[in-house]
């Protein structure tokens, strides 16, 4: 009877179940919504190989991570990720997939060692009187110390970078960038102030932008909408620090936007113009500081540009030159001048309604304005 008594009580457990199961749980039963498939296909070049090459599925939300492999004698010349060139990297891992996606891989004959030193930047570091300044070749987010150094008489004023930016100590460190830079040591005697402005762009109908960096995105994305909202096609910027150098990058966006120019002014005496429609592939950056110096005897008056650094710019650019004692369409001339002082006329010009006149140089020769 006892065990009887069991089997009545499973009985009545399972009938309970039962009813509770069709009052509780939907007609048309339960439903397993499974996740969605996506594609993945990877593909590698001659030199090399790819984890898992060809097309596979990935469930959506998963991750999946590839491994790449060049050959001996080879390395990694670039990855790209939906077309987009992501660089010479040798893992890469799709986060949550929720798309198609495709990794292609590149190769070039070469070692690793040859891969580090291609991704290596330059650090040029001028004005230091440190015998280890800092100057050498690092790979990008490299954390590297510079040191201006000691000169008696005078206080370090601040380094200032071919970026735009600033660091005010005289050892300090930095994380190296993603391209080449040139950091300009600037001292001031002491017992007097020492200022320095970052570059920045002065004609903008939007907010100002400050260093290289902005200003070469900023050519690189300016459109036919900044030209309505009236920018104008040159960008003016200005330089107030202690050198005016010129970033190569602007300059190569430059390059590729015809109809536009680039004005950098450094003082109060004269411009620079680049232009988009010269040919500016030779232009590797250069310093374009001055020193001007003007002389007046009587009616006439003479105005003299010296560069910090004659040589070669690379490009043809044009210097805009400020005579305020001159007359809006007055003739004057222009000579150029040796190292020994010596004077040969260059050209004859015409002062502007901005009492400015423009001289076309190649290269950064010092010259003489009569008037």
């Amino acid at each position: 009877m006892k065990v009887c008594g069991k089997v009545i009580k499973i009985a009545v457990s399972v009938l309970t179940l039962t009813i509770l199961l069709a009052f509780v749980v939907p007609f048309s039963g339960i439903t397993v919504n499974a996740r969605e498939t996506h594609h993945i296909t990877a593909k590698a070049a001659a030199g090399g190989g790819i984890t898992d090459e060809g097309t596979i599925n990935v469930k959506e939300g998963d991750d999946k991570t590839y491994h790449i492999y060049p050959d001996a004698g080879h390395r990694v010349n670039y990855v790209t990720v939906d077309g987009q060139n992501i660089g010479a990297v040798t893992e890469y891992t799709f986060h949550n997939v929720k798309r198609n996606h495709e990794i292609y891989v590149y190769f070039i004959t070469g070692s690793a060692q040859d891969q580090a030193i291609a991704n290596k930047k330059n650090l040029s570091v001028l004005g230091s009187f440190s015998l280890k300044n800092g100057s050498g070749s690092y790979a990008p987010n490299t954390k590297v110390t510079v040191d201006a150094g000691v000169v008696p008489g005078f206080r370090f004023a601040g380094w200032l970078a071919s970026d735009g930016r600033i660091y005010p100590s005289a050892v300090t460190t930095i994380t190296m960038p993603k391209y080449d830079l040139i950091l300009y040591a600037n001292w001031v005697a002491e017992g007097m102030d020492g200022v320095m402005s970052q570059i920045a762009t002065t004609n903008l109908k939007c907010e100002q932008i400050f260093g290289w960096a902005a200003i070469t995105n900023k050519l690189g994305t300016f459109t036919a909408k900044d030209l309505q909202n009236g920018s104008g096609n040159t960008m003016n910027m200005s330089i107030g620090g202690f050198n005016c150098y010129v970033d190569a990058a602007a300059i190569a966006v430059l390059n590729t936007r015809p109809g536009m120019a680039l004005n950098v002014s450094y003082g109060a005496d004269a411009s620079f113009t680049f232009y988009g429609d010269m040919d500016n592939s030779l232009f590797f950056g250069t310093e374009l500081s001055y020193m001007c110096t003007t002389k007046s005897v009587g009616a006439l008056h003479e105005k003299e540009i010296r560069f910090a650094e004659p040589g070669i710019i690379g490009t043809a650019i044009t210097a805009n030159v400020l005579l305020p004692e001159a007359a809006v369409g007055q003739t004057v001339y222009v000579y150029l001048v040796d190292a020994n002082g010596n004077e040969a006329l260059y050209l004859p010009t015409v002062v502007d309604g901005a009492n400015r006149v423009s001289v076309p140089l190649s290269a950064k020769v010092n010259f003489r304005i009569k008037y």
